[in-house]
């Protein structure tokens, strides 16, 4: 017989509402087939008026059904027609006659009673479990200084907006504990639970919040496992078509010999273009060119970092940029960078508002070949790290050619 699907309009833990309506769906020829927090399935059938009882039974993943319980209900015309997460069975009966499961509230508070300490301690360790993710989440972001580019090029937006999902569910565990509660005191002070109450007739939160969940999750792991594996492949210079990259050769100027150990388009890492892909950034590529001149033997060396931010996220180009800049003056980076960085001075930083680039400033420290610059423009960014007797400002143009 086909089944039908209903989503579920009350919380699990609103007992005397789940019962009410599941009894209302049997009064629409409608039985309980499997209970789930988000829909449940319907088995169609004649109406009949029919009896529904929650009843408290923890079980853990490996355990059965309590065979003695459900035999000893059995007898009294009770059947087990699903559970609600593992913490409660649910019965019901069409038998008139069939007798209440229970006749004293005070031996019915017991049984509630282990679902409610499980309830209280959860208002204690979901909030800390929260914090964590948050702290975690918090860690990803701002790590080295740079939270805009870890929030392009790491999972840092889905770990946040979860965070941001967890600290909106939080407010049901504590409901939870206060239905779990009203139950228990009640049970206590010798009144039996009213079978039939109020509950709301649709509820649109918890199937939008799942699919937001699942969304994230598939992000993450997106961003986390899959696209890793379509980038990261060292490929030739000549290979990167998407912007006209800076050349070494060309900054560094006469008696400049680039490094190559065999024929064109030889691929080391010294000198590589590899692209990655990103959750905020598919197009994103790194250039490294490596060269030393002939009357001596000190390398030379460039870097150079590209973005296409996707255009509704242009607004953090600037931003991100100077991030970028302020990231690499600190001279921490790379192994090839940080070398010699305990000599020269200090930073002079100059920008350039006038060379058709959004944002565009170039670094030098003093009394070293250290050099770098920022550009934004649009939706693009580039920042270049170099070390050499070139001076990058004498091609301005060339670096707003990479990101125009």
């Amino acid at each position: 017989m086909k089944s039908v699907y209903k989503l579920t309009p009350v919380s699990d833990y609103d007992i005397q509402g789940l019962e009410s309506w599941l009894q209302d769906m049997a009064l629409r020829g409608l039985y309980l087939k499997k209970y789930r927090p988000l829909f449940c399935t319907f088995t169609p059938g004649p109406a009949r008026k029919t009896r529904y009882r929650i009843e408290p039974y923890r079980r853990r993943l490996d355990d059965d059904l309590p065979a003695d319980m459900l035999e000893l209900y059995e007898e009294y015309g009770w059947e087990c027609v699903g559970d609600v997460n593992r913490e409660m069975l649910i019965f019901s009966t069409q038998d008139e006659n069939a007798p209440e499961l229970h006749t004293d509230p005070a031996i019915q508070g017991e049984q509630w009673k282990k679902l409610y300490k499980r309830a209280r301690r959860a208002t204690i360790t979901t909030p800390l479990l929260t914090l964590l993710i948050i702290w975690c989440a918090g860690v990803q972001l701002f790590e080295h200084g740079t939270p805009i580019t870890n929030l392009i090029t790491t999972v840092s937006l889905p770990l946040v907006l979860l965070c941001i999902c967890l600290l909106v569910s939080l407010p049901s565990v504590f409901v939870q504990k206060r239905d779990l509660g009203l139950i228990l005191r009640q049970l206590e002070d010798g009144v039996p639970l009213a079978h039939r109450a109020p509950y709301p007739k649709r509820n649109l939160g918890s199937p939008v919040y799942f699919a937001v969940i699942v969304v994230l999750f598939g992000a993450l792991f997106l961003g986390q496992y899959i696209l890793p594996l379509t980038g990261g492949k060292l490929q030739s210079l000549s290979d990167l078509q998407d912007f006209p990259l800076l050349s070494l050769s060309e900054v560094e100027g006469e008696n400049f010999v680039p490094y190559t150990m065999a024929s064109e388009g030889y691929v080391d890492y010294a000198n590589f273009a590899r692209q990655e892909h990103y959750l905020l950034c598919w197009n994103s590529w790194e250039a490294v060119q490596t060269g030393v001149w002939v009357d001596q033997e000190q390398w030379n060396r460039m870097e150079i970092t590209w973005y296409d931010l996707p255009a509704p996220l242009s607004f953090l180009a600037q931003p991100m940029a100077k991030e970028q800049l302020e990231r690499s003056m600190a001279l921490d980076e790379d192994i090839w960078w940080r070398a010699d960085s305990s000599e020269g001075g200090t930073w002079r930083v100059t920008q350039y508002p006038d060379t058709g680039a959004d944002y565009l400033a170039l670094a030098r420290r003093e009394g070293t070949f250290f050099q770098t610059a920022a550009a934004a423009l649009g939706d693009k960014v580039v920042l270049i790290q170099y070390t050499g007797r070139g001076d990058l400002g004498d091609h301005l143009d060339d670096i707003v050619a990479m990101i125009g």
